[in-house]
């Protein structure tokens, strides 16, 4: 897949405001400062989502219409404790009632951080998707700062912990474009299935 155009849609605070035309949606999630902004920029080549040092910037779904095709969603990050309990708990109603009400999500793109242990908040999350049936992409990002011999076992911890759904893993790094292609292709096939 070639991103040829990235246009801001929409905020999106509530699923009645989802924008028109129906497009398929490919939506990206992770855990506050896990990078899911700079990766977004380094998988589009463009400056579209706000990078931020901090956490929990994100309180909508921002919607990115990418080659006229597609929105490209950035979702909210989790799992940040600062956040306002009420917040966090409307942004899961949320969130449920427009995976619940959208046939159109074609790809989840779970972002993790590849240097630490699978965490809680990202398995809840893998839950909640493989409840709504989304395929899902496990990108196990900041792979840049992994040696070469810390990978193969961060892999198979990794295919421990989300093994269950069968779900393809891969090393990104926002910084280096690691894994850029592959994140890529499993985008357009997505998009074509």
């Amino acid at each position: 897949m070639i991103i040829k155009s990235v246009e801001f849609i929409a905020s999106v605070y509530k699923p009645e405001q989802v924008p028109k035309p129906q497009l398929p949606e490919i939506a990206f999630f992770g855990r506050s400062n896990v990078g899911k902004s700079t990766l977004l920029n380094t998988l589009t080549g463009k400056k579209m989502a706000r990078v931020s040092s901090t956490p929990g910037k994100t309180q909508c779904l921002n919607y990115y219409k990418i080659n006229d095709t597609f929105y490209l969603i950035d979702a909210p990050g989790y799992g940040y404790a600062k956040v306002e309990r009420k917040l966090r708990e409307a942004w899961q109603r949320n969130l449920g009632a427009w995976l619940t009400e959208n046939d159109r999500i074609c790809l989840a793109v779970l972002i993790i951080d590849a240097r630490i242990e699978p965490q809680a908040s990202d398995l809840q999350m893998a839950e909640f998707l493989n409840y709504y049936q989304v395929p899902t992409l496990i990108a196990a990002n900041k792979a840049d700062k992994l040696k070469n011999s810390e990978r193969k076992p961060i892999l198979k911890s990794l295919n421990e912990a989300y093994g269950t759904w069968e779900w393809p893993i891969d090393f990104t790094s926002g910084e280096t474009g690691e894994g850029k292609v592959a994140v890529l292709k499993t985008m357009d096939s997505a998009l074509t299935h």
